[in-house]
C-alpha cells in the first residue's frame, strides 16, 4: 500500500480527486490532506478539504492549513473558474470538521521523517508548501520516495500561452521543487489531462447513479463545463487533478517521458514548464518523468472501478 499526502487547494477537480483517492483503501493510504492557496484563499480550500472529508465519511483525516500566498509574490484565485465557493457554487453547509493547530509545512517535514523513503507527496495546486518544507529542511528531499505533481505543460498552458494554473500561480516555488532533487518526480501537466475529459455523457451518468458522492461531482461540475464551452467551446470538462489520483493506482495509464524541467520566473513566460526532453537534450541531467498522454478508456475504466464499480462496464460502453 502506498503512502501518501495530498497537498492541494480544493477545486473541483482536487476534490474529485481527493474522492478517488479515498475510495481505493487497499492501494492508498492517505495519511492527511494539507492545503494550499490556488483556487481559492486559504481558509476557504481548507473548509472545502473539510466538507469533502465529511461527504465521504472520512472525518478521521487530519486536514493542515498551508501558505496563505506564494512565496515571493501576492495571491493568485482562480475563483471564478471553481465558482464563488471553490466547489462549483453548490455551497455546501460549513463543515463540523475542523483543520489541525499544526501547519501543514511542519507536518509535512515531521510525517516525512516518520515514513522515511515510503511518503509519495501529491501536490495538486501550487507548490508553495512543498517548497517551504524544503527550504525549512535540508533532509526533507531525501525523506520523500516520490513526488507526483499536477501542474506544469510541455506544450501550451492555460494561463498564458506557455504556463499552467498551478505554476504560475507560484514560480518560484515550482522551480524550487524540481531544483531540489527529490529521487522521484513525476509531473502530470496539461499535455496528458487534456486526454481525461468528463463527456456530458458520464457526467449525466453521474447524475442517475444518485449517490451522494456520484450527485456531489456532477453538481461542481456545471459551472466548470459551463466555462468549458464559454472558454473553448467544449462539451464538458477536463479533470486534470483526477488524472494524479489514477496515475498513483495504474502508471500504465499515461505514457512518460524523461526530462530535465525547468520553470520560468520572470517575463513573457513566465510560470512556465520548460521540457527538456533527454532523448533530444541528452546533455540535461534528467530530474523528473513526464506524462505526455494519457489512455482515457484506462482512465475511466480506473475512475468509475474504484468509485463506482457497479456502473463501470456502463460507462465504458458510452464512450
Amino acid at each position: 500500500m502506498r503512502k501518501i499526502v495530498i497537498d492541494t487547494d480544493p477545486g473541483i477537480d482536487d476534490a474529485i480527486a481527493i474522492l478517488l483517492a479515498l475510495s481505493a483503501r487497499e492501494e492508498l493510504e492517505l495519511l492527511a490532506l494539507t492545503t494550499v492557496s490556488g483556487n481559492a484563499d486559504i481558509d476557504k480550500v481548507t473548509k472545502n478539504a473539510c466538507k469533502v472529508l465529511e461527504l465521504a465519511e472520512r472525518e478521521d483525516i487530519p486536514v493542515y492549513k498551508g501558505c496563505h500566498k506564494p512565496l515571493m509574490r501576492e495571491r493568485i484565485e482562480g475563483d471564478d473558474f471553481h465558482g464563488d465557493d471553490g466547489l462549483g457554487n453548490v455551497h455546501l453547509a460549513d463543515p463540523v470538521k475542523k483543520e489541525e493547530e499544526e501547519s501543514a509545512v511542519d507536518f509535512l517535514i515531521q510525517k516525512a521523517h516518520e515514513e522515511k523513503g515510503k511518503l509519495t507527496l501529491v501536490p495538486i495546486g501550487p507548490l508553495t508548501n512543498i517548497a517551504q518544507a524544503i527550504r525549512r529542511d535540508p533532509e526533507f528531499v531525501e525523506c520523500i520516495e516520490e513526488v507526483v505533481i499536477m501542474g506544469g505543460a510541455e506544450n501550451g498552458g492555460n494561463m498564458s500561452p506557455h504556463a499552467e494554473f498551478n505554476f504560475w500561480s507560484d514560480p518560484e516555488a515550482a522551480k524550487l521543487v524540481f531544483q531540489a532533487g527529490f529521487k522521484k518526480v513525476t509531473m502530470i501537466g496539461l499535455d496528458a489531462t487534456g486526454w481525461v475529459f468528463l463527456s456530458p455523457t458520464l457526467r449525466e451518468l453521474l447524475y442517475l447513479i444518485n449517490t451522494p458522492v456520484s450527485r456531489f461531482m456532477h453538481d461542481i461540475t456545471r459551472v466548470y463545463a459551463d466555462d468549458h464551452w464559454k472558454i473553448e467551446k467544449k462539451l464538458g470538462c477536463e479533470l486534470c487533478d483526477v488524472l494524479t489520483t489514477a496515475y498513483l493506482l495504474d502508471p500504465s495509464v499515461v505514457e512518460t517521458v524523461d526530462a530535465f524541467v525547468d520553470v520560468e520566473t520572470s517575463g513573457l513566460c513566465d510560470g512556465a514548464s520548460v521540457v527538456y526532453r533527454t532523448l533530444y537534450y541528452p546533455d540535461k541531467t534528467q530530474n523528473c518523468t513526464v506524462a505526455v498522454k494519457a489512455d482515457t478508456k484506462k482512465f475511466y475504466e480506473i475512475f468509475f472501478g474504484y468509485l463506482f464499480p457497479d456502473y463501470k462496464d456502463i460507462a465504458l460502453n458510452m464512450m
